[in-house]
This record gives structure tokens, sequence and C-alpha cells, in this order.
């Protein structure tokens, strides 16, 4: 890959929750720069500056906050950096894409094949892009059901809009039956206090994860990761009547550390689990 300090960019944050996935902050100043990425496809989004800024075969067209690139896994180009600009790149393997589309498309994935994006204007997407990399950089906030959900909604965006041949998304309507619901309640409530995934989850259901988030939120008007958060907060609550320590509490219902559910306790409360109690 590109290694980006080479071009006096300097790293501001990094994190790698999912494997074949990662996403980077960078900041650069003045600059000429060619990237190649042998070995991850690469989706950038311009977070402060780049009005300037310009890609060499494409000078008419400029950069911005919000704009998006994507450069697929082996391309090479090269920018013409005028001024400061911060923005972030998240990378991801095609094996991890492709993956990822095997699951949930009807297509060979042989039909995988990433269009080169310069400059592109998709609020849908760098929305997601915004709020997955603020996930990511707040770890004492970040909880893995949601960057999972986020990460999905992103590779999904992607394959719809931005791939080169046009790919079917598998069709499932209706939501969970009143069967799995309850299968899948039991299950949240039974392993509040251990990391959950959407992969098991869904496997529970025989969906695929993605699939499976939207079938969740057409059923329980929530997406999964709010309510195992909702299901955890009101475990809080219970603990909070009895004996146990803030640090024994967030252990026993799933939370990272202490830290993370007095913030998320606030959040959705007002107050703080030391005030309630």
């Amino acid at each position: 890959m590109a290694d980006l300090h080479t071009f006096n960019a300097s790293l501001l944050t990094q994190s790698e929750f999912l494997p074949g996935v990662e996403i980077k902050r960078w900041k650069i100043s003045q600059a000429q720069v060619n990237y190649h990425s042998p070995d991850k496809h690469t989706l950038s989004m311009y977070i402060k500056g780049g009005e300037t800024s310009y890609r060499s075969d494409q000078v008419g067209r400029k950069g911005g906050p919000n704009s998006l690139c994507q450069m697929p896994q082996g391309q090479a180009s090269d920018w013409h950096i005028n001024g400061l600009i911060e923005f972030a790149h998240l990378y991801f393997t095609d094996k991890a894409l492709k993956q990822y589309a095997a699951l949930n498309f009807d297509d060979d994935v042989r039909f995988i094949d990433l269009r080169d994006l310069t400059y592109k204007q998709d609020p849908k997407l760098s929305g997601l892009f915004s709020k997955y990399l603020n996930i990511c950089e707040h770890k004492e906030q970040a909880f893995s059901l949601a960057t999972e959900q986020l990460l999905y909604a992103i590779l999904h965006h992607i394959l719809t809009h931005y791939n080169g041949f046009h790919i079917k998304d598998q069709t499932i309507n209706g939501g969970l039956s009143p069967f799995n619901m309850r299968r899948i309640k039991t299950a949240i409530y039974d392993c509040l206090h251990e990391k959950l995934t959407l992969a098991d989850m869904a496997e529970i259901v025989n969906l695929s994860p993605f699939h499976f988030a939207r079938m969740f939120k057409i059923s329980f008007g929530v997406s999964p990761a709010e309510f195992v958060m909702l299901a955890r907060l009101e475990k809080v609550k219970e603990h909070l009547a009895g004996p146990l320590s803030l640090s024994e509490i967030s252990a026993a219902t799933g939370f990272s550390h202490q830290s993370h559910m007095a913030y998320a306790f606030k959040k959705a409360t007002g107050i703080t689990p030391s005030q309630y109690q």
C-alpha cells in the first residue's frame, strides 16, 4: 500500500476493528502524491479543505469537505494537494469485499469490479462514512454491533452504486417471524455480558448479517445495536439497586469498561449511573 508518510502526510488516527478493514485519518499540505494501493481498495473522504486540490488527469474537478474518491485495488493515480487538507481513508481487502458480496448478492463475485471515483458527492455514503469514522475514533464509546452495521451499510452502498457491473441484491421482505423474534430476544438477553456480533445473531435465523440487520429493524423498530444497548442499559439499572460496584456492573452488562457504560448511560438518561443510583 502507498505509504502517505512518504508525502509528508501526518497520520492522526487509525483503527482496525474487523479483519481486512482499516480506517485512518490523515493531514497533508502542499504535496504531489502518487497513490497506489496494490493489496486493498480505498474509499477516501475529505474532511477539511481540498477546494484547490485536484487529480492530475482531471484538472477541472476540485475537492472539498465530504467529497468522496474510490481508488480500486492496484490502480495508480497522481494528486496535486494545494493547501492543507484533512481526509480519511477506509481500506478494505478484495477478499473482505467479496465475502460480503457472496452473502448478500445473487451474482458471481467475479462481477465485482469497483469503479474509479473522483470527488463524488453522495450525501448518504459520506454520512455513513462520517459515522463510521467517528465511532472508530472514540474507542471508549465504540460498540461492536454499531461498527459492524455501519461497515456493512458502506460496503452495500458501494456495491449497489459504484460497481462496474450491475449486481442484484437479494430480495427479502417482511421482517422476522414471531418465532424468530423470540429466539433472537432470548439469545440477546442470555448473552448481554458477552460480545455480541451480527454474524452470531444472524446465524440463529439463517440470514446474512446485513439482511438480518434490515429484517430486525423492520420487526423491532430499532437496529440490533440500538436494541442491545437498550437491553444492556436496562440491566445496568437493575444492578444499580444491588451490591455490585460500577466496574462490576459494566463487566456484567457487556460494556468494554466503566467509562463506556457511564457515557452510554448518561447519553440515554441524562444522568450518570451514580446519580441514578
